[in-house]
């Protein structure tokens, strides 16, 4: 037999962003776990939920997805964040204007482009730095 479940675990005190969409994506697709419990894992509160790996199905592919494009976001935020700081001319955001700023240039550098598939298969983020900072000026100015 080639059964195997799937197990999703929600941090129920700070949830990751990709929970919410998760949730609604089983809900919409009218998908229930076999099992559901909340209680104690490593040391959080959190939500089990678990599925036969057949009842997901095609599910699974999407489900990843959804998990993929918070996981590259929060990568390439991170490097955008990295960069505008590094080099001998960083840019400086006011904190009350970091969160607008960095969202608008998200909408602009994270893509395909952003990523590059290593020689072992793994992706890396390559952005040119000198291209985040002049358009984060640019923002700032405007």
């Amino acid at each position: 037999m080639f059964m195997y479940r799937v197990i999703m675990i929600a941090n129920l005190e700070t949830p990751d962003p990709e929970d919410q969409e998760i949730r609604d994506y089983l809900e919409a697709n009218e998908l229930e776990p076999r099992y559901r419990s909340e209680g104690d894992f490593e040391g959080r509160n959190s939500e089990s939920m678990q599925f036969g790996g057949c009842y997901l199905g095609r599910h699974t592919g999407e489900i990843n997805l959804i998990q993929q494009r918070y996981v590259e976001l929060e990568i390439v935020t991170y490097e955008i964040n990295r960069l505008l700081g590094e080099s001998d001319q960083s840019v400086e955001i006011p904190e009350e204007r970091r969160e607008e700023t960095v969202a608008k240039l998200l909408k602009s550098f994270n893509n395909d482009s952003a990523f590059k598939q290593e020689d072992d298969g793994k992706y890396s983020v390559v952005l040119d730095g000198e291209a985040v900072r002049k358009a984060a000026r640019s923002l700032l100015a405007g």
